[in-house]
């Protein structure tokens, strides 16, 4: 969801002086087309947890994040303690709830593909596979509108899968879209 925020804010230009826009395994096509399958993840998804251990261990075994180490730092902020919960007994429940927001899902990721490529800055897409990559996208990737980068052993959370290679991928994307700031003219410091 957060591709599709930034996407949205950089196509306004609503960040000064913003230099790259990094998209992170999200498509247009292929999200309104797993929206479908969104109930059944979230029926699928256990409504508590008995400690943040289970969390972690529910977030590795379902293949949200693969990554233990990544899953122990980003998964115990997901949730918090249940109403009546005793530091003898404790019970945690998602910090969110994904189900209220539905209405909004499909407007999120209407336009995404427009919006991204209209960014008038330098573009990164990274995605855990080339399968997610819709024939539109397809297209821009090829016509060189996007830099294009392949996480394979990675699944949705690709920064928490790979987070070595996300850091050193998003420094080097930086990098090469800096704005170089030039002295002033010689001409101009006598005037």
């Amino acid at each position: 969801m957060g591709g599709a925020v930034v996407s949205e804010a950089a196509s306004r230009r609503m960040i000064p002086n913003l230099i790259g826009v990094a998209v992170l395994d999200i498509v247009e096509g292929v999200a309104i087309e797993t929206l479908t399958n969104m109930h059944g993840w979230l029926e699928r998804r256990p409504v508590n947890f008995r400690s943040l251990d289970k969390v972690v261990q529910w977030s590795v075994k379902s293949g949200t994040v693969r990554n233990i180490e990544s899953a122990r730092v980003s998964c115990p902020p997901l949730v918090t303690l249940v109403n009546g919960s005793t530091p003898e007994n404790p019970c945690y429940g998602w910090r969110t709830d994904l189900a209220a927001s539905e209405q909004y899902w499909k407007g999120w990721f209407t336009g995404l593909t427009e919006k991204f490529l209209s960014c008038r800055a330098g573009k990164l897409l990274i995605l855990a596979g080339t399968d997610r990559l819709d024939k539109d996208m397809t297209i821009a990737q090829m016509q060189g509108k996007f830099q294009l980068l392949v996480f394979p052993n990675s699944g949705h959370a690709v920064q928490e899968d790979d987070p070595e290679r996300m850091a050193r991928e998003l420094v080097a994307f930086w990098k090469r879209n800096e704005r170089l700031v030039l002295p002033p003219k010689p001409h101009s410091l006598h005037a």
